[in-house]
């Protein structure tokens, strides 16, 4: 007999066989049976619980009414998952899909690892497409003007169209085909659509395009970064910057309380476009900053305060790195905006912080791009001139007034006005007159800061004076020490000698009779930063030296600027200067011998600072002779007072 004939059972009716044969039990007692039987029965809520009774019931008719419209596909289904579980006696360890649920997940997972690469061919059917839904979107436009819902459906293919467009970031070899086909001329029309999601659309297309991501997916890529920039320069020669321009301000009219979060990120992703060009070609940022007159709507955005003093947003902090970004990128810019009212926008801007400290990271990042822009400016010639008009050496002063980020924040500002011009930011090249008129400028501002008794919170800094918060200050801006020595050093090369600016200075140094106690620790503050930066620059030539013995000596010099060798030799102009006081001169070089250091190895590296200073290039400096170097700090073996007084009249 066959095994399955044993197990087989004829099954007349869909009801299962279930419990055939076992004993049946006897019904329930009720509740008077067992108050009989002498049961303590609380016969309270018999209502409720016929209530309940019957809920159940009208509950089980529902189900039977539903289960009897399902579908008898799935039922199928899963009587067989079931099935299949049970077989393999894990019931309670299956996954609860059916058949057809877990079809639909292996098609999403399908879907996710489809290749969106293109051709030429996919391409060209994207911007037929493209074309098909704005023209058909234009037509019933002007056919049902007066009635949105009519061509809402083709404002959606449109919007549809124009995002299949998107994949062409991950191939851009093949964005020329854009523009053999005139579809460039499509995305400037767009731009200026009336529905500012396809506008959005549009923008968020070109910011795809031009991120860092889409043409250096393998590495740095040249041959499809110059596809970006041939792209980018297609643009230009449509005018899309000027309509990119123009949208800008449209989606950025409502700038209140109540500002659209769709236009925010429309404003938002715009600014990103011109972030991405400064990387992927700083000139391209540049033209296409012209283009929209983005300078003159950063600046205003800046100086916007609609919700109260101090009050930030997203964009806001966004369009002061920007600002900052540009200026540093782009000296024409810079040389533009120097003469322009940006420079007034900003220190107004930054005005408000001279009484108040900023509130959170954004708004302390906020204030540091407000300063670096600033900081771009001064580096011209004639940012320097506006800058003093505008009284922003008073406003610095104020600022270092309070025990905040503030007070460390404003010295880069003070650095980078009391320091040289940028050549980098010259139009032309620098006459003696010119070079004359811009020591007269740094001079003036080094006066007005030194008058407006300035002297005294630099020199906080200096000793890192304060308690508490302020402490851990000076621990997270370590460069606050480097800046504060810096300004010092030019502060004594600005202020003419035996004046009485001058002297100002050298009383932070000497000892007076009202003050008997601080000028050691000026000097022992100096001395300590100046041991610090040397023994920063001797460890960098000694990994040098065991690394790579045969260095360019360009290289070996910018590794030492890199490990401090600048602010070595800036702290070694302010120990020059001080040493002219013998009491001082005499506490220094005690301070240096601790340290195994003389006055004679400032002096060296004071030489070499002056030589590179004279020369006409690196390459020239180091052609020095020992003996050329000699002539400059004297041929005795310990530094004189003479010796250094004849290299500060070379600085």
């Amino acid at each position: 007999m066959d095994i399955n004939d044993i197990f087989k059972e004829t099954v007349e009716n869909t009801k299962l066989n279930v419990g055939k044969g076992k004993r049946r039990l006897g019904d329930a007692p009720s509740l008077y049976e067992l108050k009989e039987r002498g049961y303590a029965v609380d016969d309270s809520n018999r209502d409720s619980t016929r209530a309940l009774k019957r809920a159940k019931i009208d509950s089980n008719d529902t189900k039977k009414a539903f289960n009897a419209d399902v579908d008898a596909e799935d039922i199928d289904a899963n009587n067989s998952d079931e099935a299949a579980d049970d077989d393999e006696g894990g019931r309670f360890f299956s996954d609860g899909l059916s058949t057809r649920q877990k079809g639909v997940l292996q098609w999403v997972d399908n879907a996710e690892e489809i290749d969106d690469s293109l051709d030429k061919s996919a391409v060209q059917r994207l911007v037929s497409r493209l074309e098909r839904a704005m023209s058909k979107n234009t037509q019933d436009r002007i056919r049902h003007a007066q009635s949105p819902m009519d061509f809402a459906e083709s404002e959606a293919d449109l919007d549809e169209a124009l995002r299949a467009l998107v994949p062409l970031a991950n191939n851009v070899h093949l964005l020329h085909v854009l523009d053999d086909l005139g579809a460039i001329s499509t995305l400037v029309e767009l731009l200026a659509h009336e529905n500012e999601d396809i506008t959005l659309g549009v923008i968020e297309f070109v910011n795809e395009l031009t991120a860092m991501d889409a043409w250096s997916q393998n590495g740095e890529s040249q041959e499809e970064r110059l596809a970006v920039i041939k792209f980018v320069k297609a643009l230009q020669t449509n005018e899309f910057f000027e309509a990119l321009g123009e949208n800008l301000r449209r989606l950025d009219k409502n700038t209140d309380s109540e500002y659209n979060q769709d236009d925010a990120s429309g404003v938002a992703k715009t600014l990103d476009i011109v972030d991405n060009l400064t990387t992927l070609d700083p000139s391209l940022a540049q033209s296409a900053a012209m283009s929209m007159n983005l300078l003159d709507w950063l600046q205003m955005r800046i100086a916007k305060d609609s919700q109260g003093v101090g009050s930030i947003d997203a964009n806001q902090q966004y369009a002061a790195e920007i600002t900052a970004v540009l200026l540093q990128t782009s000296p024409e810019a810079c040389r533009a905006a120097a003469d322009s009212s940006l420079m007034e926008s900003l220190l107004k801007r930054l005005s408000g912080y001279r009484k108040r400290v900023p509130e959170d990271a954004a708004e302390i990042e906020f204030v540091e791009n407000i300063i670096d822009a600033i900081c771009v400016l001064v580096s011209a010639p004639q940012g320097k001139t506006v800058f003093e008009q505008l009284e922003g050496v008073e406003l610095l002063v104020l600022m270092q007034k309070q025990q905040g980020i503030c007070r460390l924040l404003s010295l880069k500002i003070l650095d980078y006005a009391l320091s040289p011009p940028n050549t980098l930011y010259q139009d032309k090249k620098v006459s003696n007159a010119d070079a004359d008129t811009n020591a007269l400028m740094r001079k003036s501002i080094a006066r007005r800061y030194i008058d407006n008794m300035g002297l005294k919170y630099l020199f906080y800094v200096l000793i890192r004076r304060g308690k508490g918060s302020v402490k851990k200050l000076y621990k997270d801006y370590p460069e606050s020490d480097e800046r504060a020595v810096s300004c010092i050093s030019w502060l004594f090369r600005l202020a003419e000698r035996d004046t009485p600016p001058h002297w100002r200075i050298m009383a932070k140094f000497v000892s007076t009779p009202a003050d008997d106690s601080s000028w050691k620790l000026h000097i022992d503050r100096l001395v300590e930063l100046n041991i610090q930066y040397h023994e920063s620059v001797k460890e960098a030539e000694s990994q040098i030296d065991a690394n790579d013995s045969e260095i360019d000596k360009e290289e070996r010099y910018l590794a030492r600027q890199e490990a401090g060798l600048y602010s070595l030799q800036m702290s070694d102009i302010a120990i020059a200067f001080v040493t002219t006081d013998q009491d001082a001169r005499q506490k220094i070089e005690q301070r240096l011998r601790r340290k195994g250091r003389t006055l004679d190895d400032v002096a060296k590296e004071l030489a070499e600072y002056i030589v590179i200073k004279q020369a006409s290039s690196l390459s020239s400096a180091e052609t020095k002779s020992e003996g050329d170097l000699t002539n400059v700090y004297g041929s005795s073996s310990n530094a004189t007072g003479a010796d250094l007084d004849k290299m500060l009249s070379k600085l």
